[in-house]
């Protein structure tokens, strides 16, 4: 029985975890931070590319085999099966599964090419379609296990130009009730952390598609009540709280981190 009298420290000794788009942004953060929070091991998802980030570079010289690192795109099931045998050969069990990645395509819907429209569905859907088809049956062997997805305030309220996107987090909130109730009998646990703007590469990105990048920027500071956006570090800390043994009676749950956007 954990002692609730005492100063709460996020410790996340004896989990193992698999973070998807682990490279940039939240997935970065959440890696970073599982390991500084004393995670017997981390398998870090990140897309197709030569190198690997710096920073995760300096996670693995910290924290040496803690860390493992799968390179692939989510939407293909090769992908998943590679990153869920890296943590079970290489730590032996898999007790939380981050599924992060994501891809935004910043349009009307009607102006989506079939190709944008499958990229998005298959990157942030089917991504944890794939996942699930490997990861629950040993979470299941296990009889335990939590699954964390990375929510949108997209997925909960009606946003312009979010195209896609915002169709595609509304089923990963779908996803997390159903799976919830699902797998519940096997002690297995899903939620979603829905956050509003945080600051990441994809939103860089997006503020300079707008074509005037320090309007796009005030406009999101403004459609959040709480007068700012999020940073990676904080949205990190939660996810390391959710994946902590103080949040054990949390299931099915959508968590709104949004500094107030969807109470509007």
């Amino acid at each position: 029985m954990l002692d609730y009298t005492v100063s709460m420290r996020i410790s996340l000794t004896g989990k193992v975890a698999i973070v998807t788009g682990a490279s940039s942004g939240i997935g970065l953060a959440i890696t970073r931070t599982f390991l500084d929070c004393g995670a017997d091991g981390i398998v870090a998802a990140v897309f197709h590319r030569a190198d690997v980030p710096e920073e995760l570079k300096q996670c693995g010289a910290k924290y040496g085999d803690k860390l493992r690192i799968v390179s692939g795109d989510v939407g293909e099931e090769t992908t998943a099966l590679n990153f869920t045998q890296a943590a079970v050969e290489s730590f032996g069990r898999i007790d939380v599964f981050v599924s992060n990645a994501g891809v935004s395509i910043v349009r009307p819907i009607h102006e989506h090419t079939p190709e944008e429209w499958d990229r998005v569905m298959n990157s942030n859907v089917k991504a944890m379609y794939w996942a699930a088809r490997h990861i629950i049956p040993v979470m299941i062997r296990q009889n335990k296990g939590l699954i964390l997805i990375t929510g949108s305030i997209s997925g909960e309220a009606g946003i312009p130009t979010q195209g896609a996107y915002a169709p595609s987090k509304g089923a990963l909130h779908q996803m997390t009730r159903q799976m919830a109730i699902e797998y519940a009998k096997h002690n297995i646990r899903v939620n979603t952390i829905a956050c509003g703007t945080v600051d990441t590469p994809i939103v860089h990105r997006s503020a300079e598609a707008s074509g005037n990048p320090e309007a796009y920027w005030d406009m999101l500071r403004r459609n959040h009540p709480i007068g700012r956006i999020a940073n990676v570090d904080e949205v990190a800390a939660f996810f390391a709280y959710m994946a902590s043994d103080y949040a054990t009676f949390f299931t099915g749950s959508i968590l709104m981190m949004d500094g107030g956007y969807t109470a509007q």
